[in-house]
């Protein structure tokens, strides 16, 4: 890995998780109706624009990793929920997150 690969990693695995993932689940949720897909993708393309695409096997499974820990906090709170489709889904809660004034606070709270 280069010195840049290295150091979006390493801003990567350096955030906290919580306000990453409140943050990014409001870009990636924005927008959409309750019930309604987005595509899985979209929080991808909010990662890498924050921290860089990935280049080489180690950054990309490093991302992958940080992205499903986030996956899964959304799943955790039931603010999103993987759908069989590949994409994810907004739920009730997650609906309430996105018109909070606070997201951080919202998504512990829901935690």
């Amino acid at each position: 890995m280069t010195d840049s690969q290295i150091g979006g990693v390493q801003a990567l695995l350096g955030e906290e998780v919580l306000p990453l993932a409140a943050s990014t689940f409001v870009v990636t949720f924005t927008g959409v109706g309750l019930g309604r897909e987005r595509a899985r993708n979209v929080l991808d393309k909010e990662i890498y624009r924050r921290f860089g695409k990935p280049r080489g096997s180690d950054a990309s499974y490093a991302y992958k990793a940080v992205i499903l820990q986030i996956v899964l906090i959304w799943e955790q709170a039931r603010i999103a929920a993987r759908a069989s489709t590949g994409g994810l889904t907004l739920l009730p809660n997650g609906a309430r997150l996105l018109d909070a004034p606070d997201a951080v606070d919202e998504l512990r709270a829901l935690l």
